[in-house]
């Protein structure tokens, strides 16, 4: 979900700011179901990323600047673990027999502090700016 959620935060952070941008519009263009969208959208607007116009004319828009919405806030949105081992979820993993005494665990942990700072450190101005490099690049060749 994540992925999509980032896809389509894009799509508005492309846009004028306050522009209102429709579900169908961002499904045509990134290939994204419009029900599944429906989904993201609703937790992107509770956890108050982007605002909702009801109506004839209605859609969607960023509820903060691009600059401030970081690439891990629309993960924790949508539900999305940053762990990349299931006993990082959670402090106690009933599930693993060897939590206690795991000598990789803390290499896991490293690796999702390591996450977690990219997370927090990117934000979807980021992705655009990288993305206008690579057009620019793509135009040059």
């Amino acid at each position: 979900m994540t992925t999509y959620a980032v896809q389509a935060m894009v799509d508005l952070a492309e846009k004028p700011t306050g522009t209102i941008v429709s579900l169908r519009e961002i499904a045509s263009r990134q290939g994204i179901k419009v029900k599944y969208l429906e989904q993201i959208f609703m937790k992107l607007t509770h956890a108050g990323l982007v605002k909702s116009k009801k109506g004839p004319g209605g859609g969607y828009s960023l509820r903060r600047p691009v600059n401030a919405i970081k690439i891990g806030d629309i993960m924790e949105a949508v539900g999305e673990s940053r762990a990349p081992v299931r006993c990082l979820v959670t402090e106690h993993d009933r599930n693993c027999s060897r939590l206690d005494h795991c000598v990789v665990r803390p290499y896991w942990k490293r690796m999702k502090e390591t996450i977690d700072q990219f997370l927090d450190s990117s934000t979807l101005y980021d992705i655009i700016q990288d993305k206008k490099k690579m057009h620019n690049h793509n135009l040059a060749e």
